[in-house]
Parts: C-alpha cells; sequence; structure tokens
C-alpha cells in the first residue's frame, strides 16, 4: 500500500525538512508561539495549527513523545537551534 512521505525527517534532537517545497509549523506547548519552519528558514510565529495547503502540522509533545524545549532545526541547508527557554531569542543559526 502507498504511504504519503512525511516532509520531515526526526533524527535525535534535530528535526529536518526534507521536502523543501513544504512547510512545517512546530505546535510547541500552549506558554510559547508555534515554530514556523521553510526553506529560507527557522521563526517564531502566532499561527494556530489550523489546515493549511502545502503546511504539515508536527505536535512537539507527539514528536518526541514529551516536552521538549531544546532540539534543532535543519531547513535550506541550514541548522538552527531552538530553545524556548530563552523567550527573547529562542531561534540562533548553528555555526560551524
Amino acid at each position: 500500500m502507498y504511504r504519503q512521505e512525511e516532509p520531515y525527517r526526526i533524527t535525535g534532537n534535530t528535526i529536518t525538512l526534507i521536502d523543501e517545497n513544504k512547510q512545517l509549523l512546530l505546535v510547541t506547548p500552549e506558554r510559547f508561539d508555534n515554530i514556523l519552519v521553510s526553506r529560507y528558514g527557522v521563526e517564531m510565529t502566532d499561527w494556530k495549527p489550523d489546515r493549511r495547503p502545502g503546511v504539515k502540522n508536527v505536535y512537539l509533545s507527539e514528536l518526541f513523545k514529551r516536552e521538549k524545549l531544546y532540539f534543532f532545526v535543519n531547513a535550506g541547508g541550514v541548522e538552527f537551534q531552538v530553545d524556548l527557554k530563552f523567550a527573547d531569542a529562542p531561534i540562533s543559526e548553528v555555526k560551524f
């Protein structure tokens, strides 16, 4: 049976956008804004997890099986560190 492949993959603490024609809306715990992932970057957003064409809603609590506030996102060939405990600037680009 044919199953639609997810537009992302998860490896350890890293979420990777593999279908760059899609966007991911990472749904965080209620006290935080959600996170929009596209091939152009990763940003906090006030979008709610409504159904939208081209956007896959991904609930962090289901993905990690627990509340996780610190993880990485790889999008557009750039890796970002997300730490929701830092309210002023929770997303930073990882420099190697």
